[in-house]
């Protein structure tokens, strides 16, 4: 109820109700209407004129070594010391990701020229469905063209941006600004003139995203976003192609440069051995030597365990010897070392599988690079330290070696003295023999090598093996439901946000609780805007609207303030012109008089008064008439009830040049002293009082004022003044009333009650 705002200065305003807000942008509906129409209208536009986008992926399972994945095949063949490149899953991806890998894809593939068509208000790209192909030899620049069909065989050129025109036919080379064209004819096209052709720059390749899937496995994801999914398909599907052919070629190169290696010693071998086979026959023949008795061969047998371990030894050094000479050849400085020659020793072994594992490193890492870059010198000088390193360790083995063979030898040769009584023939024909018995062995190990090599060159396996075909995962771009939400949810949210800027700088008063959060002074109600109150001056007459209703809430209210006086002077005023205190004024008075009470409405906004004119009252005098003349009477300036029998008017007919002065003058006291005798209400129309001062004048007269702050009209900044003459009491019991509320109130609920509200005051 109204009543309870007199008490507002008590009470905690400080809450906005969530409701009352609601309701106030709810009253916006208008604006979020057009607003989600034309986030709408540009959600369609952009799914009419965006390209959409697809996802393609595929998933493969890449050897890792340090995973334990390593393929069977060398898992198998280990025994045999044959180093195979080992892979780390980091390495791997990064490999995938590579620029080098994916230009052989570009180049694999030819994406350096895309072919469109238009589909409606859009080009679609027509991947491999063009009826012709066009390869360009070196692109001088980026750029597109159009290309229509002149005849059979015949096609027209022209680009607007190059002013290039021409009529070429299929298959002749085409000087144009971009580079050398010739177009081939692609039986299996299907696609309709005019054709888009796009010569693409060779850097903006495509761009994909490779993952791990997780953590514990070595399973990776390759995913490409691209408006054609068959041209994603073969992008993927060809990047895991070159990349398993570059891991079996890496393979095999290992492989093959031991083969080479084993041929170029077979061949030295078999010259050896053949030499020391021919000696040992020849030997025999001059000597006449066939078979050795049988206490040689008991002296000898003892001997025979260490000419084995001697003839082992020397096989070793003979192998470092051969691993020395190719290191010294400047030939072989790239070459890979052979490291299944039997060798035994670790510590060579170790620097012989470091220094092959640094030169496919250098190999991979700094391939097209210039010798003179800094990566491939950081890379020389590890392999120049290496080698060094190596060639110290086979030298310390090499001595090793020999010191190992002269103690052997000394053993043998104590077993082979007490042959003395054996022929000098017998013991030079088994030097002879044991000469060629070395030459033989070393012949067949290298024989055996040769085959395990070439059955490992065999069956290399490529490092990536396909778990999932690239295949189409969904639509990446545009997703219709998303972009018509978006666009809804934006359709509401801008408005909102337009709103509550507006509220944020809006400096006018809207609703009570602007009013009471600032002025402590009593709230006697609100009076909803008239639309015509010219032409309406007394909207009350109609008793069952809602004006009526208000204006009786208002008197109700006023009763508590004025309660106790025989005659109530009110004094109506406001903080500036248009506030509609006249029609407040007028109508409180009406109010009352149809109450029954005796009411006078005296107009003493004697500067700027419009009553006379607005009530079209026929008078010949006024207040101001009465104020200056001392000889004035009452009954000359009062108008008695045109409006209702209750309700006299005392208009101003004149405007003084001296208004301050007559306001001052005794006639003001007389005025209100006669008055008082006659009415039980008397209801003062003032100047605005933040003008002028006339309303200071007349307070002393005055029981109660009523200061009328209008709705969206009133400044703010004028509640302050407000509040500032109720707390300093330069007014009579100051009260406020808020004139001209929109029905569609900017926090009330009349939108709960709107149609309630109007069927209840409406007569009838």
């Amino acid at each position: 109820m109204e009543q309870d705002n007199l008490l507002s200065n008590n009470t905690d305003q400080n809450e906005i109700s969530l409701v009352e807000t609601f309701f106030h942008y709810l009253s916006y509906w208008k604006v979020f209407i057009v607003f989600i129409i034309v986030c709408f209208a540009l959600t369609c536009a952009y799914l009419l004129y965006t390209t959409p986008q697809y996802r393609v992926a595929s998933r493969v399972m890449v050897n890792d070594n340090q995973k334990g994945q390593a393929n069977m095949d060398f898992n198998t063949f280990s025994d045999l010391g044959i180093i195979t490149p080992k892979s780390n899953l980091d390495n791997e991806i990064e490999i995938l990701r590579s620029e080098t890998l994916m230009r052989s894809v570009y180049d694999s593939l030819h994406l350096g020229v895309s072919y469109f068509v238009e589909k409606g208000i859009k080009q679609e790209e027509i991947y491999k469905n063009s009826p012709f192909f066009v390869s360009i030899g070196n692109v001088e620049k980026t750029g597109y063209f159009t290309v229509e069909k002149a005849d059979q065989n015949t096609l027209s050129i022209h680009s607007g941006k190059e002013n290039f025109n021409q009529i070429v036919k299929m298959g002749e080379d085409v000087i144009s600004p971009w580079g050398l064209l010739n177009f081939k004819e692609n039986p299996f096209g299907m696609a309709e003139y005019p054709i888009t052709v796009v010569i693409n720059n060779p850097v903006f390749l495509p761009r994909l995203t490779i993952a791990s899937a997780n953590k514990t496995s070595n399973v990776v994801e390759i995913a490409i976003v691209i408006a054609s999914p068959l041209k994603g398909r073969d992008i993927i599907n060809t990047l895991i192609g070159i990349y398993n052919q570059n891991a079996i070629n890496e393979k095999n190169y290992v492989a093959n440069n031991t083969i080479s290696f084993i041929n170029d010693r077979l061949s030295i071998i078999a010259k050896e051995l053949g030499s020391a086979e021919k000696e040992v026959e020849n030997y025999r023949k001059e000597q006449g030597i066939t078979d050795l008795g049988a206490q040689g061969q008991m002296l000898l047998a003892s001997s025979g365990e260490y000419n084995q371990k001697v003839n082992n030894a020397e096989l070793q050094l003979n192998i470092l010897l051969n691993i020395k000479d190719f290191l010294s050849q400047a030939s072989n400085a790239g070459n890979l070392l052979p490291t299944n020659m039997g060798l035994t020793d670790p510590t060579i072994l170790s620097l012989i599988t470091s220094y092959n594992t640094a030169l496919l490193e250098r190999q991979r890492n700094t391939a097209g690079m210039n010798e003179n870059m800094p990566n491939v010198i950081e890379y020389n000088k590890q392999i120049a330290q290496i080698k060094d390193d190596l060639l110290k360790g086979i030298n310390f083995a090499e001595n090793t070696s020999k010191l190992t063979i002269r103690e052997l030898r000394k053993q043998e040769s104590m077993y082979l003295g007490q042959a003395r009584g054996l022929s000098t023939q017998e013991r030079e024909s088994r030097e002879l023999m044991r000469q060629q018995s070395i030459k033989e062995q070393l012949f067949i190990y290298l024989l055996q090598k040769k085959e395990e090599t070439g059955l490992s060159l065999a069956m290399a396996t490529p490092n990536a093996k396909i778990i999932d075909e690239a295949s189409l995962t969904g639509l990446v771009s545009p997703k219709k439901s998303i972009l018509l939400l978006a666009a809804l949810i934006l359709g509401l949210i801008l408005p909102i946000g337009i709103i509550y800027i507006k509220d944020l700088f809006d400096n006018k008063v809207h609703t009570k609780e602007d009013i009471i959060h600032t002025v402590k002074a009593p709230f006697l109600g609100e009076i909803p805007v008239v639309k015509d109150p010219v032409n309406e001056p007394f909207p009350v007459l109609k008793v069952r609207s809602g004006v009526a209703e208000k204006f009786r809430i208002i008197i109700s209210n006023l009763g508590f303030v004025v309660s106790g006086q025989r005659t109530k002077v009110i004094s109506v005023t406001s903080s500036a012109p248009s506030d509609g205190k006249s029609f407040f004024a007028r109508n409180l008075a009406l109010s009352l008089a149809t109450n029954g009470k005796k009411t006078l409405l005296i107009d003493l906004d004697i500067r700027k008064s419009v009553l006379i004119k607005t009530l079209d009252i026929d008078a010949q005098h006024g207040s101001v008439y009465y104020l200056s003349n001392l000889t004035a009477k009452l009954s000359e300036i009062v108008h008695i009830g045109k409006y209702h029998k209750n309700l006299d008017i005392i208009p101003v007919k004149i405007f003084p040049p001296n208004p301050a002065e007559l306001l001052a003058s005794d006639r003001l006291e007389t005025l209100f002293r006669e008055v008082g005798r006659l009415y039980e209400y008397i209801i003062v129309d003032t100047a605005p009082v933040g003008l002028v001062a006339d309303a200071y004048t007349i307070n002393q007269f005055v029981t109660t004022t009523i200061c009328v702050i209008r709705a969206g009209h009133t400044y703010k900044q004028a509640l302050q003044d407000i509040q500032e003459i109720y707390k300093e009491k330069k007014l009579n019991n100051l009260t406020c009333i808020l004139n001209a509320v929109p029905m569609t109130s900017r926090y009330g609920y009349n939108h709960g009650y709107g149609s309630y509200k109007h069927s209840y005051y409406t007569e009838g």
